[in-house]
């Protein structure tokens, strides 16, 4: 999930003490005792390399983390934020990185590397776009990351909510037993979102919505919101003897297409199946414009951290 790019698999999947600097807080993130972290949390006392897929050239590349996080900052949220969320995504980027290596075996299976530069695969990347600030961002937050339990967390966020983050049910159901910290806070990303993201209509042909719900769905005249979650998203969508999940439905729609699952109604008109909703993403932990807006309110990255995962703590697991 980023601006560009915030449907992606991390954000179509998905997946953070805090270094505070003279910008912010004066104190220091204060190190857990060793015994509180998991052993996959504790073997990181020094900073990794890793080795990067290049999707493009099919070369793999070995970077230590905190170089690698730059690109990622600068693919996933872009160089023009303010430095707070700037920070904030960096410690999010740096979390995510090590619970994909750890829980979800990186890209190995697919590249045997640890991580690829393809969104879709892992996180977006892009080296050319990072500055000083992005350089700065991934400085002043060195070795920092989110944990719950002393495991990390899937660290998800998307590009802009309307009122409320979804629930990890909401978002990614398959998920739910791994992520239940990922909850629903309010925020109010969408007054600073992208104006076509704000409020939308989105048409789709019958016939694409009909093949991905199949023959039991009939015509398609009855589709309707049956479920909606906590944060009010689609949980289910029913045509004829035909259920989807909302968010299996979107992703087979195309996430630059279905833009959310933030949807007040549903019908059929003509040849097409139309969606109107609002918000950008999956909704699931940072609200990136949201923490644009919060930096800009003079919120520090810890703050804005605490807001979107308020049941997870920042720890420095390396200097």
């Amino acid at each position: 999930m980023h601006i560009a790019r915030s449907n992606t698999l991390v954000a179509a999947v998905l997946l953070l003490g805090l270094l505070l600097t003279l910008s912010g807080c004066q104190q220091a993130a204060k190190k857990p005792e060793q015994s509180e972290l998991a052993p996959e949390v504790t073997k990181y006392s020094e900073e990794p390399t890793i080795s990067l897929y290049r999707c493009e050239s099919g070369q793999v590349e070995n970077l230590k983390l905190e170089q690698y996080l730059k690109g990622v900052v600068a693919g996933e949220i872009g160089p023009k934020f303010p430095m707070e969320a700037l920070k904030a995504q960096a410690i999010i980027a740096r979390t995510n990185t090590l619970a994909l290596l750890e829980y979800e075996n990186g890209t190995r299976g697919k590249h045997n590397t640890d991580a690829s530069d393809d969104h879709t695969e892992f996180q977006a990347y892009d080296e050319k776009a990072v500055n000083d600030s992005i350089s700065k961002a991934v400085a002043e937050t060195r070795g920092q990351v989110m944990l719950n339990n002393g495991k990390f967390i899937y660290a998800l966020f998307h590009s802009a909510s309307n009122g409320q983050t979804a629930s990890i049910e909401e978002g990614f159901p398959k998920l739910a037993d791994k992520a239940p910290y990922l909850v629903p806070v309010p925020t109010d990303g969408i007054s600073r979102a992208p104006e076509k993201y704000q409020a939308w209509t989105v048409r789709v042909p019958r016939s694409t919505v009909k093949e991905i719900m199949g023959p039991e769905a009939g015509n398609l005249d009855d589709i309707q919101i049956t479920q909606t979650g906590p944060s009010g998203r689609v949980l289910t969508v029913k045509a004829g003897q035909a259920t989807i999940n909302g968010a299996e439905l979107r992703e087979k729609i195309g996430f630059d297409k279905l833009y959310s699952t933030q949807i007040s109604k549903i019908e059929a008109q003509g040849n097409d199946i139309v969606f109107t909703g609002t918000g950008w993403g999956h909704g699931v932990g940072m609200d990136q414009w949201g923490a644009c807006l919060m930096a800009e309110q003079g919120k520090t990255a810890r703050e804005i951290i605490e807001h979107y995962y308020p049941q997870a703590r920042i720890s420095r697991i390396y200097q």
